[in-house]
């Protein structure tokens, strides 16, 4: 419901211009209303004296008028001079005000006073007279608002919370008149990520997990963490106009609010308010986050409600026989990579875990780190290794069913810096009698906003499918689930190496869970990686941002949706 729109009249002072007196000063007083209601005290007789002010009460000499839905309010002001015989009339003014409303000082004068008035509109609980761009009324139309300012001046404001981060460059159309000189504000976020950030570091992701409520008794054993600001769903605005706005990280005209779609139940951690909010789940399934800007609606982000599943792993650090045929990652190494990779599936309510089994075969050694292992192998197999055979050595290697295996080679002899090898079969069921499993989202907004979009002036959002990738198991390791990692993602120690290995762990991850790629390139190799192939979602947006675009680099690609959430918790390897 949008907010009441008030206003405060206040009759200030009156200026005696003459006396209707022979000798003397005046007595005056005075009879007013304001929209009909009288104000003020007729009866309070002033002395006047030519060229003197009169104060009046504010106490007295003012009143309130809701205006939401006047079509105009009506100042009258009367001046009488008190005589023996017959009180003899000053003069009478009055004055109209209509929307849009307007603050101000205003006067007016008649043959024996002027009389000065302010209009005050009430922003943020309080009258006054606010700055001149400051919002009093605003309606909602057609994705965008119709705002007023206190100096009467019209505005078009539109805020979005825009699922992919960062913001793709092609957004929809916003409907905004063309020529306003102020500029749009746009979050972007940022294009680094560190394994010691917190793990909900990158904001608007499609899942918002379930934690355990805050304040109470310690969750038990197995139940979620206690959420705080550094494990919540960070939900931010990624677009406002105009700047004059200022709005701010809690500003309260900025008013966020849950609407439940299919099941799901979240709380926010701290005030519901400003261009930033921690949310958490309390129960599994669907919701819609709405934002209001002076109680108009102004933006919805739709997102899942989840609880994290933890995935098992282990790492095979796979040694040639000579020194330059080994990774240059260690233990440590591969931790880093993992926490930023865990950073990015945090979107999606995953968590690569360390196996603990400790058993190992295939000549694997344990070190310091349980789940991570070193593996001396013959020349070939981690050295320009040929991983378009059918039975790829090195991701099969210290494998243990139903575990994720990673193995972290030197080079690949096709020069890729990663890939999967072993990809189980997809829950989801296939579209078609012999063709790949294809998975549905309906909503609006929809998934990364795929047009249409149902974000206003956009049309109503329809149904977004994609296509997953089928199953590719070697004979004979049924429960086989497998990628390697190159070297050649980089210094595995620098920030850039880091995020390089995870992005590449993350994409790759990507394709064992089933997720195809969202928009391919052409490859003269013939490998299939074309619009069209094995391994295309069948969707085109967005078009670099997605983690599963086809060579994107890692400071870009950094975003699942909804869709592809919806499709990874549908692998086996996820716990049910």
């Amino acid at each position: 419901m949008a907010d009441k729109l008030k206003l405060k009249v206040t009759f200030k002072r009156v200026f005696v211009k003459k006396s209707s007196d022979w000798f003397g000063s005046g007595e005056f007083y005075f009879i007013a209303s304001v929209d009909g209601k009288t104000v003020g005290d007729k009866s309070h007789i002033f002395d006047a004296r030519e060229g003197a002010w009169i104060d009046l009460p504010a106490a007295k000499w003012s009143a309130e008028v809701d205006v939401t839905t006047k079509a105009q309010v009506v100042v009258r002001f009367n001046g009488k001079d008190q005589d023996t015989f017959f009180d003899e009339d000053l003069g009478s003014l009055a004055y109209a005000h209509k929307p849009a409303w307007k603050q101000g000082l205003y006067h007016g004068d008649t043959e024996y006073f002027r009389l000065e008035y302010t209009v005050e509109l009430l922003v943020d609980g309080k009258y006054g007279q606010h700055a001149p761009d400051a919002v009093f009324a605003c309606r909602a139309t057609n994705g965008n608002g119709a705002c007023t300012t206190v100096s009467g001046v019209p505005i078009v404001a539109r805020i979005e919370v825009h699922p992919v981060r960062p913001v793709p460059a092609a957004v929809p159309p916003r409907g905004l008149p063309a020529g306003q000189p102020v500029a749009a504000v746009e979050n972007k976020g940022g294009t680094v990520v560190n394994p010691t950030d917190p793990i909900n570091v990158i904001p608007n992701p499609s899942v918002i997990p379930i934690l355990s409520v805050p304040g109470g008794a310690a969750p038990a054993a197995g139940a979620p963490p206690v959420a705080d600001k550094t494990n919540c769903a960070r939900i931010e605005v990624t677009f406002y106009r105009p700047d004059t706005l200022k709005f701010t990280d809690t500003d309260p005209r900025l008013v966020w609010s849950v609407r439940p779609i299919a099941g799901g139940a979240v709380s926010f951690l701290g005030a519901p308010n400003g261009l930033k909010v921690w949310v958490y789940g309390t129960a599994a399934g669907e919701v819609a986050l709405e934002l209001r800007f002076r109680g108009e609606l102004m933006a919805t982000y739709r997102v899942l409600v989840m609880k994290v599943k933890q995935v098992p792993c282990r790492f095979n650090i796979l040694n040639g026989p000579t020194a330059n045929s080994k990774p240059r990652s260690t233990p440590a190494d591969i931790l880093n990579h993992l926490a930023i990779t865990n950073r990015y599936m945090r979107q999606i309510a995953l968590e690569l875990v360390l196996d603990t089994n400790p058993s190992h075969k295939d000549g694997a050694v344990p070190t310091t780190t349980p789940g991570i292992f070193r593996i001396s192998v013959a020349k070939g197999v981690t050295r320009n290794a040929n991983s378009g055979v059918a039975d790829f050595k090195a991701t099969r290697l210290n494998y243990r069913p139903g575990v994720m295996n990673f193995a972290y080679t030197h080079s690949d002899s096709g020069g890729a810096l990663g890939a999967a090898t072993d990809i189980p079969a997809s829950k989801v069921a296939p579209a078609a009698p012999g063709a790949r499993p294809r998975i549905s989202d309906s909503g609006t907004p929809s998934t990364s906003w795929i047009p249409p979009t149902g974000v206003a002036p956009d049309g109503a959002a329809g149904t977004v499918n994609m296509d997953l990738i089928a199953p590719i198991q070697r004979h004979g390791h049924p429960k086989l689930f497998a990628m390697f990692v190159c070297d050649s993602n980089g210094d595995p120690t620098t920030a850039a190496g880091m995020q390089n290995y995870a992005n590449t762990i993350s994409h790759e991850f990507g394709h064992i869970l089933n997720l195809g790629h969202r928009v391919e390139g052409p490859n003269a190799a013939g490998t299939g990686l074309v619009a069209g192939g094995i391994f295309f979602d069948g969707l085109t947006i967005p078009l670099t941002e997605n983690i599963m675009h086809w060579n994107g680099p890692a400071t870009l690609c950094q975003d699942f949706d909804i869709i592809q959430a919806r499709a990874v918790h549908q692998s086996p390897l996820v716990p049910p």
